[in-house]
């Protein structure tokens, strides 16, 4: 046999082979297991900075940053009051070139004065444009004003818009049972149906919200 025919032969052979060679059925094929998640290297909470906490408060509760927190009324709550206790630096007058390595025994309470502070101009506002309402909407006692307690409906609602305009996401049933029970709290030895006690839940709400780990930390 001569080369060229050899050649072809082996190339018959092969084409041959080929064209009666079915591939696997899917079922039969390997599956390629997922690569398992990768454990975060270092996953212990980090606390933001004071103001890190108080942009995402002014993002979430529509605020501006610079009107969100005063002390006094006047001095901003993390540039004039709490920036080094917060995480910050004041090197022109304080010399204070790097972040404090650990909280201060003051920086909880710091964290609470923000957290009290937005909490209570955010209803303010509400009260004064209720149309442009965030938290504290209209309609706690019904739309003729005579329910003598808050409705449920309007109690979830609330508490929906806290954890939403706050965590950005929407509460569990019992984070939702734990807010609409306190209600009652904050209500005992006050007038059943007044606006003021609806307006004083809504910001301690909020308060415990916006002093929680997961808004503290990231």
């Amino acid at each position: 046999m001569t080369k060229p025919a050899f050649l072809k032969l082996i190339a018959m052979t092969a084409l041959a082979a080929a064209c009666t060679t079915a591939p696997e059925p899917a079922g039969l094929q390997l599956a390629v297991e997922a690569a398992a998640p990768v454990a975060s290297a270092d996953p212990r909470v980090k606390f933001k900075d004071g103001e890190r906490y108080l942009r995402d408060l002014s993002a979430g509760l529509n605020i501006p940053r610079e009107e969100i927190c005063k002390e006094l009324s006047r001095y901003d709550c993390m540039t004039d009051a709490f920036r080094i206790v917060l995480g910050g630096v004041e090197a022109p007058n304080l010399t204070v070139h790097q972040p404090i390595e650990t909280a201060a025994l003051t920086s909880p309470i710091a964290v609470d004065r923000l957290a009290l502070h937005v909490c209570t101009s955010r209803v303010r506002r509400d009260k004064e444009k209720p149309a442009d309402a965030v938290l504290f909407k209209a309609g706690a006692f019904g739309k003729n004003g005579a329910a003598k307690a808050p409705e449920r409906t309007w109690l979830n609602s609330t508490a929906d818009a806290i954890y939403g305009s706050i965590l950005l996401r929407s509460p569990s049933e019992r984070e939702i049972q734990n807010l609409t029970t306190y209600y009652a709290q904050v209500a005992d030895g006050r007038p059943a149906n007044s606006t003021e006690v609806a307006a004083d839940w809504v910001t301690l709400s909020c308060f415990a919200v916006a002093s929680s780990l997961e808004a503290v930390f990231y």
